[in-house]
């Protein structure tokens, strides 16, 4: 266990210190939509609008493995109608999203606290979940434990809800063993896989999430590869090296006596 909180210390600060490859601009022409949504790519190809109100949905290009990779751009709720759902999909597989054996990473942020019939009580504010079973919609709704499992709400908008009309921009990494999203150049959600409990974070693409919130603009979209040394083993004392420590402690009290 400690060794393993050494590594994961290590890759944190490689991460931090570590360098990224250039930015590019990610053309969202080719990605394709998972569950009910209406999501229409801008002019530029580097943005998308989705304007239907209803359940989960994502938007996603299906095939890329895109671990390893810090993506980043902004994001705007343009009406002033609903309070509900915005947020990013990580680890994601096509048609994985209602699956009841997912195994994908949820990113997302609620406006407003509502209870709703059928559905149960939601909370506001920006979290981390683990979505392990998408087949029933009151999970997404209520984080129900077992499905979508909530690991960790944001340093600062964990209780605070997005607001109308409102640009944020947001820098996400996402490797096997660190999600770390920034909210205007805050950190808000820092996990690594031990705080997560799981082995390492699953592969996958990344994309848009939106559940029961229309006119969501997802702008200026940037990815760019992770490039990290590789991170150091901490070795552990071999039986050799313990004897000769011995040996040496020995030799010394003969001599000083």
């Amino acid at each position: 266990m400690k060794n393993n909180y050494i590594k994961a210390t290590l890759l944190s600060s490689t991460l931090l210190f570590g360098s990224v490859a250039q930015a590019a601009l990610v053309d969202l022409s080719t990605w394709e939509s998972n569950g009910q949504g209406t999501w229409t790519v801008q002019s530029g190809n580097d943005s998308v609008i989705q304007t239907f109100n209803g359940v989960p949905g994502v938007f996603f290009e299906n095939g890329n493995n895109a671990r390893g990779t810090a993506i980043s751009g902004e994001i705007t709720v343009k009406t002033t109608s609903d309070d509900d759902f915005i947020g990013f999909v990580l680890g994601y597989q096509n048609n994985e999203l209602h699956s009841a054996s997912a195994d994908y990473w949820l990113i997302d942020w609620k406006q407003n606290d509502q209870t709703y019939p059928g559905l149960g009580s939601s909370l506001d504010g920006l979290s981390l979940s683990h979505v392990v079973d998408g087949s029933a919609e009151s999970s997404f709704w209520a984080h129900t434990a077992g499905a979508v499992n909530e690991v960790a709400r944001a340093n600062n908008l964990g209780s605070t809800g997005w607001v109308d009309n409102t640009t944020y921009s947001f820098d996400i990494v996402h490797t096997p063993s660190l999600i770390q999203v920034k909210v205007d150049g805050v950190v808000e959600l820092s996990v690594s896989n031990i705080d997560a409990g799981v082995a390492e974070f699953s592969d996958g693409a990344y994309g848009f999430y939106n559940y029961s919130q229309l006119n969501v603009e997802y702008a200026g979209i940037t990815d760019r590869v992770i490039v990290q040394p590789p991170i150091p083993s901490v070795p552990e004392p071999s039986t050799l090296a313990i004897f000769a420590l011995g040996f040496a402690g020995l030799l010394t009290r003969k001599l000083t006596k």
